[in-house]
């Protein structure tokens, strides 16, 4: 429909361009109905209740890599925040939290510029070994945001006999989407290609015996009339999984590119090569190419690859990642080694993504 230019009365032109011009000048204005989380009131008591059904008698799940969580997510958001044109997008790997309140002191003393969502992968909940804490739940607490959890592992304790109880006790860990903004029409996405970290009770020096496989939570954050699409991925880490981790990234690339309006895609891909293809012009590693080859932006791209080092062990690598389409990107930053490397094994990476006019 073309907006019309000699209505013959103004109550029809302004309708008219209203409905046809696109009275809405956000970009990106909502395309599809949104269903914001059912966010949950009550505090969890993450030392006993557990969001995944296999948890109860893990070395009798049925299958030890497809398990069923339920998504956890509460929100310390005021009613209503005032709609940015501009918003800092930060991907995180936070090594369980171990760091967590030096995480947060860091974004809040200006070292990490504050972000409007954060993509945090490597999550503990009710872990004995962060002090049986909600890191998600104490991220967003800390921000006044909300936030959405997704388990990727059951952790099982290295020796254990056939059955329960367990000491230390099973715990949860995943990633998590800490927003300002509402979030809704949450999906959870594990990942048809996966890795199994199960090892039974009985088996001689495990290494981090879990029920699970990596999942990507996918999210549509509402900024004003506005939807902005998030995921936040931890790609399979075994050195010997490039298959499955190239399948997991073309997953979410796939899945994203039927999304009308903005998206970002963030977190840890574990994309060993990335280094060697952005430091010789090449195109070979799995998970980036994923998103290179569809379509998507680089949101360092414009950085010279020596600086852009994310995780240094067992050498220095790129593997930390945002990817855009859609939309603009600017500013994009690295906190340096010297300020955040003592915070996680990974280095935090943000920038900036204009989502408005």
């Amino acid at each position: 429909m073309r907006c019309a230019t000699n209505s013959t009365t103004l109550v029809v032109l302004a309708l008219l361009l209203l409905t046809a011009c696109g009275g809405d000048s956000d970009p990106a204005a909502a395309t599809a109905p949104f269903a914001e989380f059912e966010w949950q009131a009550e505090e969890p008591d993450v030392r006993v209740q557990r969001l995944c059904t296999e948890a109860a008698d893990p070395d009798r799940a049925p299958d030890t890599t497809f398990i069923h969580c339920a998504v956890e997510g509460a929100t310390f958001a005021p009613a209503r925040v005032r709609p940015k044109t501009d918003i800092v997008v930060l991907a995180y790997n936070i090594e369980r939290g171990f760091g967590a309140d030096a995480q947060l002191a860091r974004l809040r003393d200006g070292t990490i510029p504050a972000p409007d969502v954060l993509l945090l992968s490597e999550v503990d909940r009710g872990c004995a070994r962060t002090a049986f804490r909600n890191i998600a739940r104490d991220y967003a607490r800390a921000l006044g945001y909300g936030y959405v959890y997704a388990t990727e592992f059951v952790e099982l304790p290295s020796v254990r006999g056939a059955a329960g109880p367990y000491d230390p006790p099973l715990c949860e860990h995943g990633n998590a989407i800490v927003a300002r903004y509402p979030l809704g029409n949450v999906r959870t996405i594990r990942h048809a290609r996966n890795w199994s970290w199960y090892t039974p009770p009985d088996e001689p020096h495990p290494d981090e015996p879990r029920l699970g496989g990596r999942v990507a939570i996918a999210a549509d954050m509402r900024i004003g009339r506005g939807l902005v699409r998030l995921y936040v991925l931890h790609l399979e880490s075994e050195a010997t999984a490039a298959r499955i981790r190239a399948a997991q990234a073309a997953e979410i690339a796939a899945d994203a590119l039927a999304v009308p309006y903005p998206v970002v895609v963030g977190g840890d891909l574990n994309a060993y090569g990335a280094v060697f293809d952005l430091e010789y012009g090449a195109a070979n590693d799995g998970p980036t190419q994923a998103f290179l080859t569809r379509g998507f932006d680089d949101a360092h791209a414009p950085l010279p690859p020596r600086t852009r080092t994310t995780s240094f062990d067992p050498a220095p690598l790129i593997i930390d990642f945002l990817f855009t389409r859609g939309v603009a990107v600017s500013n994009p930053g690295i906190c340096p080694q010297d300020r955040c490397g003592n915070l996680s094994d990974h280095l935090p990476i943000w920038a900036t993504v204009h989502v408005g006019e």
